[in-house]
């Protein structure tokens, strides 16, 4: 009968200590939470110390919710004392399995402590390498700098495919004719700046369905002891800006167009219309004020 540290081993997961989600045991950090996922070392454990799994017997940090090896909550979970520091020769016996160290009775004798070995001081003008050995018989340590880049490019990858959906969605919904509807959304590939709306929109808007572009008439006809000349063209030049950024949109939701190309055309038409006839008001108002 195995013991649930092996299955969780031999399935190749690693719980988070943090939400208890199980990630795979590779991984960096949660899927979920973002946090890091890690085995303590009981010797070198970590300043606010460690707690073990009443389940499996595992070393946990003490903050940890949850067993990162089966998963488990470790709210009754003991404390583990290290005692020796992190070197193994200096550790003392504990007296139950998993590193819990109960206090000692009175009629229990004293652990004695292993003598700590003499450290050997290199010799003055020999090298490093020369006294600690060959480099090669070393472990190497494992560094987790290539962990963080893979998780970016992972996340890069999936905003990626969103924004392709999204845009597989947008062209998808250039295909439909959803004109004359007052909900209807206009299609991307139709949005932007309305040249004639912003210039002519008293004529623009009731050849294209939308009446509110006699708005701007008003503005003209205010006499100029009510409303000066200047904030007459003020108020008719804000009011065109606006029929310009939402032309489009109030024009697709004013009336049945054919298609999306029809409408595109139509707005064309009268783009050219609208500067003809403002490059003829150019010529013709000097002429006139003569």
């Amino acid at each position: 009968m195995t013991s649930d540290h092996e299955t969780t081993e031999k399935s190749g997961s690693r719980f988070c200590a943090h939400c208890g989600t199980e990630n795979d045991i590779d991984t960096y950090s949660c899927d979920r939470c973002g946090e890091r996922i890690y085995l303590p070392d009981p010797l070198k454990p970590p300043p606010m110390g460690l707690v073990e799994c009443q389940t499996c017997t595992t070393p946990n940090e003490s903050r940890a919710v949850y067993c990162v090896i089966c998963g488990n909550t470790l709210t009754n979970a003991a404390r583990i004392s290290i005692l020796g520091g992190a070197d193994p020769e200096r550790q003392i016996p504990h007296s139950q399995p998993g590193g819990i160290r109960l206090r000692r009775r009175e009629h229990e004798p004293a652990v004695r402590q292993a003598p700590v070995p003499e450290r050997k001081r290199p010799a003055p003008g020999r090298k490093r390498s020369e006294t600690e050995g060959n480099s090669a018989e070393r472990p190497e340590p494992t560094s987790t700098a290539r962990e963080p880049e893979l998780e970016r490019e992972k996340r890069d990858v999936a905003r990626a495919r969103v924004a392709e959906q999204e845009q597989q969605k947008s062209e998808a919904s250039d295909g439909e004719n959803t004109s004359g509807n007052r909900s209807a959304q206009l299609p991307q590939s139709a949005r932007g700046w309305n040249t004639a709306a912003f210039l002519i929109g008293p004529i623009w808007g009731p050849a294209n369905g939308v009446w509110i572009g006699v708005v701007g008439i008003v503005f003209l006809v205010i006499p100029e002891s009510i409303l000066p000349l200047a904030m007459k063209f003020t108020l008719y030049l804000a009011y065109g800006a606006f029929l310009g950024i939402r032309g489009n949109q109030l024009a697709w939701r004013a009336r049945r167009w054919n298609s999306l190309e029809q409408f595109k055309r139509v707005q064309q038409q009268w783009m050219l219309l609208a500067l003809v006839v403002n490059l003829a008001l150019l010529f013709i108002i000097p002429i006139m004020l003569r």
